[in-house]
């Protein structure tokens, strides 16, 4: 609570690590069979890795982020795994948290 009695929110409280890994489960669920399949042409097994690698360094980014206290980071961050995981907003499993604005 601040000084007059409101409730202050910690950085990224709406940004947790919780939602984080969520949102990164769903996506290495999307990648994972294709990088598990063979045969793959060499050019798509490269791009799912990338994609698996950018989601677990922005991942990554969020952990330090929150740690940090940098909240304008973090919600980069969040807005930047949303974009890539809207590839797939028709999926089941897909959360509307996830839409984005």
């Amino acid at each position: 609570m601040d000084e007059q009695g409101e409730v202050v929110e910690e950085c990224g409280e709406e940004y947790t690590e919780e939602r984080f890994t969520e949102l990164a489960r769903f996506l290495f669920a999307r990648t994972d069979r294709l990088l598990l399949s063979h045969p793959v042409a060499p050019d798509t097994d490269r791009a799912v890795q990338a994609l698996n690698d950018a989601v677990r360094a922005l991942l990554g980014q969020a952990r330090a982020f929150r740690e940090w206290g940098n909240e304008p980071a973090l919600a980069g961050t969040w807005d930047a795994l949303t974009t890539i995981a809207r590839q797939w907003r028709h999926h089941p499993d897909f959360l509307v948290i996830w839409e984005g604005e």
